[in-house]
């Protein structure tokens, strides 16, 4: 009886202590619960190669952005340039989105966390209908400052989300905008316009072959290094800050008859680009003032811009052109005849033989010499000649007909073509230059030909060694 008494016992003991286990046991897990239920979740997460669309809804009104042909373009809402790499990062966080914690379950009263009005953002893939996007609530800054208070859609729970996200989420229009004046790489301009008080002063086009032209004033040809370098400085241009979308009175800008009007064509991948840009009024009548105000006449939009970053609107069209007076290739010459009349003691013929290496000056054979110092002298003078660049363009005025040329240079090739420079006289010491008996619009100052390192002083080094 006694054995069967503490088995009994025994049995009853394991009951007890089985039931014990249990409870304490559950209570341990519902401690863990409950010192877990606040901690960080995934709230989103999207690939975001399938991103679509992404639309923000805040208290300037409902903007959609849609991903389009490599760019993130304005489909819906105020039209403006758009800062690609701000929709980007607004992407990339709210694809991949942790709470810090949640502060509200079933939260009643959202009010107290900013949820009246709240920021709704909303993301539309290509896993998803357009009736179903991803939604997220953005509310107040927590009162420390160190987070933001988040909702998703179709759920009552308040989480905070970290303050970066909630500052990017949070992106007013102005900093959704592109602040680059011209946002490409500057071998992809294509076209550069700029029109002062209503009068083209230069046209440049880059055609198929990449290479640029100038279409006005005239059709000079132009230095592609040149063209390079001004490109290079256009797209580099930043916006100060935006003024005002839509104005409706441009006179208070100075824009209502603005100064300098530009136009600018390119691509961005296979998005076209095109803008009017109008510059207007200094920001302020103070003699130190920096900003002017500009528009771009297709979005509308009025900014601010340093009067120094629109420098590439007062370009002069001689600064981009090629700046001699011909284009001789040596190989091709036979002769170079100058004449420089009583403008100075020189009429002399260069005698070229690029493929034999053999050059004279009038009678005097310098190959023969075989002097060194007189072949680098000979050269140094024949490129004085071959590269005499022009001084100034004067498109709008002729040289007298009836005047013979003061100065003269003769190009003669191997196969007979001349061209033959004439420089008649405009004022004293400056001369247009006409080509083969028509004017070029330019004209060129007599330094150009006596000037230090010029026609005349490498002439008379070139004689002085030969004597």
């Amino acid at each position: 009886m006694k054995q069967l008494r503490w088995i009994w016992i025994l049995g009853v003991a394991a009951v007890l202590l089985t039931v014990l286990f249990i409870i304490v046991d559950r209570r341990s897990k519902i401690n863990e619960e409950k010192a877990n239920i606040g901690e960080p979740k995934q709230l989103l997460q999207i690939n975001p190669d399938v991103v679509t669309d992404i639309e923000i809804n805040n208290e300037e009104g409902k903007t959609v952005f849609t991903w389009i042909d490599g760019l993130w373009q304005i489909t819906e809402g105020e039209q403006f340039n758009v800062n690609v790499y701000a929709v980007s990062a607004i992407c990339n966080y709210i694809c991949d989105l942790r709470s810090l914690k949640t502060v509200a379950f079933d939260c009643e009263n959202t009010e107290v966390y900013g949820f009246t009005n709240p920021i709704t953002l909303k993301v539309y893939t290509t896993d998803t209908d357009k009736e179903h996007p991803y939604i997220l609530y953005v509310g107040d800054a927590t009162p420390t400052y160190d987070a933001y208070y988040a909702m998703l859609d179709g759920s009552s729970d308040v989480y905070t989300i970290d303050y970066n996200s909630g500052t990017v989420f949070c992106s007013n229009r102005n900093s959704l905008k592109n602040r680059y004046l011209f946002d490409t790489s500057s071998s992809l301009v294509n076209y550069f316009k700029v029109q002062k008080d209503d009068k083209t002063v230069l046209e440049l086009k880059r055609g198929s072959d990449r290479m640029w032209t100038m279409q006005q004033p005239a059709d000079f040809k132009l230095q592609n290094a040149e063209m390079s370098e001004l490109m290079d400085i256009i797209v580099r241009v930043q916006i100060s800050s935006f003024v005002e979308d839509q104005p409706d009175d441009l006179s208070k800008y100075g824009l209502d008859q603005p100064h300098t009007k530009v136009w600018l064509e390119g691509t961005y991948g296979e998005t076209v680009l095109k803008e009017e840009i109008w510059f207007g009024d200094m920001v302020t009548s103070n003699e130190n003032e920096t900003l002017i105000y500009g528009y771009y006449a297709n979005s509308k939009q009025v900014f601010q811009i340093n009067r120094a970053e629109t420098s590439f609107a007062n370009i002069e069209p001689i600064e981009v052109m090629y700046p001699f007076c011909a284009e001789p290739d040596i190989q091709k010459l036979k002769t170079i005849e100058i004449n420089m009349g009583d403008v100075y003691d020189l009429h002399e013929t260069l005698y070229i033989d690029y493929a034999n290496d053999q050059y004279k000056i009038g009678d005097i054979d310098i190959s023969a010499m075989e002097d060194e110092d007189i072949m680098q002298l000979y050269q140094t003078f024949y490129r004085t000649i071959a590269n005499l660049s022009f001084s100034e363009m004067h498109l709008n005025e002729k040289p007298d007909p009836d005047k013979d040329a003061a100065i003269q240079i003769i190009y003669t090739e191997q196969d007979g073509n001349t061209l033959t420079l004439d420089f008649i006289e405009k004022e004293k010491n400056h001369y247009y230059l006409v080509q083969n008996g028509t004017y070029t619009g330019l004209t060129v100052r007599l330094n150009r030909f006596t000037g230090a390192g010029g026609v005349t002083s490498r002439y008379e080094m070139l004689m002085d060694k030969l004597k």
